[in-house]
């Protein structure tokens, strides 16, 4: 069953805040880290607005997780 585009924006939106909050980071400080306006990280975790791949790749080396696991993907190898 294909996941639809509804489906992958909430678990972006819920990834993206999920680690920031886990992490102990406010939205402001993501702002400034990325040299972003704080209504850009707003955005990003309340309507799924596009977050460009270096502000992911940014935000999942900061976290310590993959960018599947930013995007909400839940992979597992074996």
């Amino acid at each position: 069953m294909a996941i639809t585009d509804t489906q992958r924006r909430k678990s972006i939106i819920g990834s993206l805040r999920t680690e920031r909050n886990t992490h102990g980071y406010t939205q402001k400080d993501i702002s400034v880290m990325l040299g972003v306006n704080p209504s850009t990280v707003c955005a990003w975790e309340d309507d799924g607005g596009r977050i460009g791949l270096e502000e992911a790749w940014f935000l999942a080396d900061l976290y310590g997780i993959s960018l599947d696991q930013l995007a909400g993907r839940d992979i597992t190898l074996e």
